[in-house]
């Protein structure tokens, strides 16, 4: 299935004929002294500062960032300024009504919608934004509000809360899979018997599950709460779940999930994730290509493994696709020019799942495979990024490869497992 091994640096055709593909990873050098600090250790209980260093001339997404930020925090952390703001675990959008929706939510597609929630402690002047628990989560949250504090403070800013005062009190992984088990309806997804897993961007497969995707209220999707799930079964003898999170199972978190649907349902053979990443290399045009490959580096460790869909994408999806290797980073935050200097020659692309859930496959035993699209470009500026998701030219791009997915997808499930 996989296994972690360190790489030693060889030649590879696919590579020479085109510098953009790159398929060897070796081990990058350790950070140096002027290298952005690593994230800090988890400690229960006790709160914990963002890095909170990020500008536009030092940030990979350059003028962009300031929108990309906005666009991302609580509204309540813009109107006025607190003791402090505290960025901490909690899925609490159905159970606490003093729990306040962020206005920013694209609430036109059934999943990947819900976004961490916020309640005021009127007796302290705290304002805590609650996340679905992860390390990675909860630490990006803060790093994104501590950013825009802190861009809007370089303008001249005074009436908000200063970025120094934001904090985040993190995760373990047993607080997020107690958070799955006894906050979420995962336990009440119907895996036995199920072969094949998909998860992330599965509204978008209707001709699978036969459900439209220009539906987001969810109907015809089973499940009563944030999970839901169509179970198809395919003409080879192959049962597959399409499962749907309305929060973001962002970093650490979509480990815990693989892991928890290999251990408690026997019969999962694989496990595909669709989404969306960036690149590293110049040259390549955000919302053009598709990603996949079978190698991450993870906290330092590299991690590799069969790719379940590499067959089907290399059969549909040659001409628009990358097969390269990838880095798993807990925050688009961290996406530094520094630490983009130091990766970019030896890895292509980077987000914050695809690691992670790889390293649960393989200590499970399962297939595992993603087939992602490139959304940004990390190593020069292009018009359409992260900031811009919403405009007419990204989405009419991203359809036509959503559709080139739709057809690597059917051939992947059309054969044997």
């Amino acid at each position: 299935m996989g296994e972690f091994v360190e790489v030693p640096p060889v030649s590879s055709p696919l590579a020479e004929k085109n510098p953009v593909l790159l398929h060897v990873m070796p081990i990058p050098s350790p950070p140096q002294a002027d290298s952005p600090p690593v994230s800090p250790p988890y400690v229960p209980g006790q709160k914990v500062y963002p890095r909170n260093d990020i500008t536009p001339e030092t940030h990979t997404m350059g003028t962009s960032l300031p929108q990309y930020l906005k666009i991302k925090v609580h509204q309540l952390a813009l109107e006025r300024a607190y003791d402090e703001i505290v960025v901490i675990p909690g899925y609490n959008r159905y159970g606490c009504p003093s729990s306040i929706a962020f206005d920013g939510e694209k609430r036109d597609k059934p999943f990947n919608w819900e976004r961490p929630t916020a309640r005021v402690d009127q007796e302290t002047n705290t304002l805590y934004i609650e996340c679905f628990p992860g390390f990675d989560h909860i630490e990006h949250y803060a790093e994104i509000i501590a950013g825009y504090l802190r861009i809007l403070e370089s303008q001249g800013v005074k009436t908000l809360t200063p970025s120094s005062r934001v904090s985040f009190m993190p995760a373990s992984c047993s607080d997020t899979l107690r958070a799955l088990e006894e906050g979420t309806n995962l336990s009440e997804f119907p895996g036995d018997g199920v072969d094949t897993v998909i998860l992330g961007l599965v509204w978008h497969l209707g001709n699978l599950t036969g459900i439209t995707e220009k539906d987001p209220s969810g109907a015809g999707w089973d499940g009563q709460g944030p999970w839901q799930w169509v179970i198809k079964n395919f003409g080879n003898g192959r049962r597959v779940g399409f499962l749907g999170f309305r929060p973001a199972f962002w970093g650490d978190i979509s480990g815990e999930v693989v892991h928890y649907l290999a251990s408690r349902y026997k019969s999962i053979k694989e496990v595909i994730y669709l989404g969306k990443l960036g690149v590293l290399k110049k040259g390549v045009r955000p919302n053009r290509w598709l990603a996949t490959g079978g190698r991450s580096l993870v906290n330092g460790r590299v991690v590799e493994w069969e790719n379940a869909v590499g067959e089907a994408a290399a059969a549909v999806a040659s001409d628009c696709s990358i097969v390269g290797s990838h880095v798993t980073l807990g925050s688009v935050l961290h996406e530094t020019k520094t630490w983009h200097a130091e990766l970019a020659g030896t890895v292509d692309f980077v987000d914050p799942e695809i690691g992670n859930m790889a390293q649960a496959a393989v200590r499970s035993g399962i297939r595992y495979g993603y087939l992602h699209m490139i959304t940004d470009n990390l190593g020069e500026k292009y018009d359409e990024d992260l900031s811009n998701e919403r405009t007419e030219s990204v989405l009419t791009s991203r359809a036509r490869l959503l559709q080139v997915v739709r057809d690597v997808m059917s051939y992947h499930l059309s054969r044997p497992l």
